[in-house]
């Protein structure tokens, strides 16, 4: 029997310098996140901030300004969509689950703002735990770990502590072990073969697409690359994969589920 379905996460940037769609104009943006919800993504995570190896940091103010006009306008067309706020900044958080996000996806596992865990407790807010190393700039050089899997389930069982001792409830939290980020592509593509021991956690979110490890074995290719993961994840016991296309996940899930109806 296949496990459930995840939820396709459709990504939204807001910034001018994402590796992958940035640099759209604010019409844009709500166009493309419009339509991630007609193709079927079940949650919108908009980010004004790059958190690529390298980025530098956006400010406050300007990450406000990126992000809160592309949230109030999606709510205004659909005020049922479900929301997250990709952002490691507890002022930005807090604005964005004031006007109606209902999750933060924090992918500093709360390493960077003392007040993320705070905020997300002031409003019951779902929190998606990131594990990395380090900032940005500095990740790529902090990938040395004695044994991988046991080193991040044991970082995000601490970051897991923290949470709680904000005040924010076991069923709020969701684990991203952090493909790409302060790991190697090939102990990115370790993290993705030890899925049912990270999953102990608690439930997971996966952000694969497009990133950098998917072309050692595809070469330039990252979308195929990208889609073979996304059928890998959709037989895991994943809670949600973030993905940039979600078209194309969803027709795969869909024909997925049909081959196995047929064989029930």
């Amino acid at each position: 029997m296949m496990p459930p379905r995840p939820w396709l996460m459709g990504i939204v940037n807001a910034t001018p310098d994402s590796f992958s769609d940035g640099g759209r104009s604010f019409e844009a943006t709500v166009r493309h996140a419009l339509q991630l919800l007609e193709d079927g993504a079940d949650i919108l995570d908009i980010g004004g901030e790059s958190t690529r190896p390298g980025a530098g940091e956006v400010p406050v103010a300007e990450e406000l300004d990126r992000v809160m006009p592309v949230l109030t306008e999606l709510k205004k067309w659909r005020p049922d969509c479900r929301i997250s706020v990709d952002t490691r900044k507890s002022k930005v958080a807090e604005a964005a689950l004031a006007a109606g996000a209902e999750i933060v996806n924090d992918v500093s596992g709360l390493a960077f703002d003392p007040d993320m865990a705070a905020v997300a407790a002031k409003f019951g807010a779902v929190i998606i735990l990131g594990h990395t190393r380090g900032t940005p700039q500095e990740m790529v050089s902090r990938c040395n770990y004695r044994m991988l899997i046991r080193d991040v389930t044991d970082e995000l069982k601490r970051t897991a502590g923290m949470a709680a001792e904000a005040g924010i409830l076991p069923e709020k939290l969701w684990f991203d072990p952090g493909i790409g980020f302060a790991k190697t592509a090939e102990q990115s593509w370790e993290l993705l073969r030890h899925l049912e021991e990270l999953a102990e956690l608690g439930p997971l979110v996966i952000g694969h697409s497009r990133k950098s490890f998917l072309g050692y074995p595809a070469g330039a290719d990252r979308e195929c690359a990208t889609a073979a993961v996304t059928m890998y994840l959709r037989m895991q016991k994943v809670l949600a994969v973030r993905v940039h296309d979600v078209r194309s996940a969803r027709i795969m899930f869909d024909v997925a589920e049909k081959l196995a109806a047929a064989g029930e």
